[in-house]
């Protein structure tokens, strides 16, 4: 599958035990303490369904029965299509596609070397870039377009996505039904009409939870629109371990956990069979700092309980991973994105985001996006394990070679060795001396060069001019 990390030698974090027991704890959390559900229209669907509804305080509490009734229904393979064939993705819990993580606010310009707002331009170039990155699966816009009016930065942060990258797109910007209802014309305009966008959507749609267990009207409401149109649904749950979720880790999972399958059942409720992901990004206080910390170890150790706990239920996950609190590309940065995605890549989670983000998500480099890629496949040859069989074992190879004598002649190397071995696109792994002849180039100057290099040669397949016609009209709109 292209574009995708192959799982052959997963690394858990939970055993048997610990997956039942936080199964029992959140389905426990649902019907005893319950989530305060703000939508009216979902109340009614939860009422009719036979949850108990608390009318003064909202507070859904969720039978055992509906919620697993309903888990058990989901699809637990979803394809992620992207705008072209070649870049589908496939969640069916044995590939792990990278995705770009989204919504930070600022930029670090790439000619200018300035750390500044981000506009609609980094969305584009973000998206470009990691179009053309190998080890990247899913694009989610990486910053919003902040140099237009609020009330349009849905329309033109998909458009500048969609006109830069053939990969799939999940969006985290339509938080209202008609922010969602644009999202669908456009989606619609560059698939040639809205039947064939609903025969292959190019678009997913990521709503969240407020934790800890609430789910807010706007956000669920819109979800709703999404789900009509055809889109999956990447219900996003972000409890902090020590703030907005328990300080203990199991404890915050087990939150996590009754927060996605609350909002699955009310999704179900509304249109059956609407593929459904379970999303998070759960990092710890730092009861020292008082802030997130996004590059924390408890990062990956929570994204990957997680997925155990997606893939227990039956449903894809999407985690939060290459997340650092570091300012800029630098040790510290290197160190907390191996930490925060070497865990949830083992585990096999079907979706890691955060590829190219600076401080816990907040600022792109383009420069940081090929190091993460980077990071990501050398990840990936780590999952994919060591192959046993006749012709890796080359006793025949070895006994034509015999004492003494190499292999770098060999059919077998040539056949092999770029399948073996990992290929680095920025390590340098060249002598001092080669290394001080070539200008003694740093790791993120040798990113920089392949981000030339990339903006200069990649190409990507235009987009329908429908698409920027219907964004134009739309953006004219809401700009009232």
């Amino acid at each position: 599958m292209a574009n995708s990390i192959p799982i052959r030698c997963k690394r858990q974090v939970l055993d048997s035990e610990g997956v039942q027991r936080i199964r029992y704890a959140a389905l426990e959390i649902l019907e005893r303490t319950g989530v305060a559900v703000m939508s009216k229209k979902a109340q009614k669907l939860l009422r009719d369904a036979g949850c108990d509804f608390d009318e003064k305080s909202s507070i859904v509490r969720f039978p055992p029965s509906l919620v697993e009734g309903l888990a058990r229904k989901n699809k637990r393979s979803v394809t992620f299509f992207g705008r072209t064939p070649r870049h589908d993705a496939r969640l069916d819990g044995e590939h792990v596609h990278v995705c770009s993580d989204g919504n930070g606010t600022m930029a670090m310009d790439f000619e200018t070397r300035e750390r500044r707002v981000s506009r609609k331009e980094d969305v584009g170039k973000a998206a470009f870039v990691s179009d053309a990155l190998k080890g990247h699966g899913v694009n989610w816009p990486s910053v919003t377009s902040q140099d237009v009016p609020m009330g349009t930065r849905h329309i033109h942060d998909l458009q500048a996505s969609l006109e830069n990258t053939e990969k799939h797109i999940t969006l985290a910007t339509n938080t209202t039904y008609w922010e969602v209802e644009d999202v669908l014309a456009l989606g619609a305009a560059a698939a040639g009409g809205i039947d064939e966008f609903e025969k292959r959507p190019f678009l997913s749609s990521i709503h969240t939870s407020s934790s800890p267990l609430q789910i807010d009207a706007d956000g669920i409401d819109a979800g709703f629109v999404a789900a009509d149109g055809g889109m999956p649904i990447c219900f996003y749950v972000m409890p902090g371990p020590g703030a907005t979720g328990p300080v203990t880790l199991a404890g915050s999972v087990a939150v996590a956990v009754a927060e996605a399958l609350a909002g699955n059942t009310i999704i179900q409720l509304h249109r059956p069979g609407t593929a459904f992901v379970f999303a998070c990004g759960m990092a710890v206080l730092d009861m020292k700092a008082s802030t997130r910390a996004g590059g924390g170890p408890e990062h990956g150790l929570t994204s990957a309980a997680y997925t155990q706990m997606a893939h227990h239920f039956g449903f894809p996950a999407l985690s939060g991973g290459f997340v650092t609190t570091s300012k800029e590309p630098d040790e510290q940065a290197a160190y907390e994105k191996f930490a925060s995605a070497v865990t949830p890549i083992l585990a096999g989670t079907d979706m890691l985001a955060g590829i190219g983000l600076l401080e816990d998500c907040r600022t792109i480099w383009l420069e940081q996006m090929v190091i993460d890629d980077e990071i990501s496949r050398i990840i990936g040859r780590m999952a994919q394990g060591i192959e046993v069989s006749d012709d890796s074992l080359a006793l025949d190879v070895i006994n034509s070679v015999g004492p003494g004598k190499d292999f770098l002649g060999q059919r077998h190397t040539m056949e092999r060795f770029r399948k073996e071995h990992f290929m680095p696109v920025i390590s340098d792994r060249s002598s001092w001396d080669s290394w001080t002849a070539g200008g003694s180039k740093s790791t993120l100057t040798r990113a920089g060069d392949e981000v030339r290099r990339i903006l200069k040669e990649h190409t990507v397949e235009p987009v329908r001019d429908e698409m920027g016609e219907v964004a134009a009209s739309l953006i004219k709109k809401r700009a009232k």
